[in-house]
């Protein structure tokens, strides 16, 4: 064998021995805390006010929507003030109009035609298309769905339709860093 080969065996037992032979080996060690602080997590909110139905055909409010009987061509718009709470550094959020759960007998002649987000008071319309979402920030709107019947003959006659389903959603939007 290699003189340092035999020197390395002999190095290796000689610690083995220090370690299991009842020898000590020590190693000293330390930590301190990062004192990083503490941090706490956003919330959001979205808390309506009690909605209004119009019809564009007589531009007036509609006292009881469940008393009202559509016709073909009519469009009807739910209009409600809304209050956006977003708590949270970079936190961003969408609101929109929501009829997936709108049940009724329909051919699927009922069509969400637009939806609107204003800031209240203000005249700056911030979305108005079939797309259904609006940025907002914290703060106070009006936000309008207008729903469309385009009647298919007399299948469509004499049907329910359930708009207390239609609903604002606030959804969280992802976060964009900075590039």
């Amino acid at each position: 064998m290699k003189k340092m080969t035999k020197g390395a065996i002999v190095t290796g037992l000689g610690v083995a021995l220090l370690l299991g032979g009842g020898g000590t080996l020590a190693v000293w060690n330390t930590s301190q805390t990062a004192n990083a602080g503490s941090i706490s997590t956003g919330a959001m909110s979205l808390t309506p006010s009690k909605g209004v139905w119009t019809t564009n055909l007589s531009q007036s409010a509609i006292p009881d929507i469940s008393a009202y009987r559509m016709v073909p061509g009519e469009k009807l718009t739910y209009t409600q003030d809304v209050a956006v709470g977003l708590e949270g550094d970079h936190l961003t959020a969408a609101l929109s109009v929501d009829t997936d759960d709108v049940t009724s007998g329909f051919t699927n002649n009922l069509k969400l035609e637009s939806f609107a987000v204003t800031p209240r008071g203000g005249t700056n319309v911030l979305i108005d298309s079939n797309t259904a979402s609006a940025p907002v920030e914290d703060g106070s709107y009006t936000a309008s769905a207008t729903l469309a019947f385009n009647a298919n003959g007399i299948e469509d006659m004499s049907k329910t339709l359930d708009l207390s389903q239609v609903r604002y959603v606030l959804d969280q939007q992802a976060p964009q860093p900075v590039r």
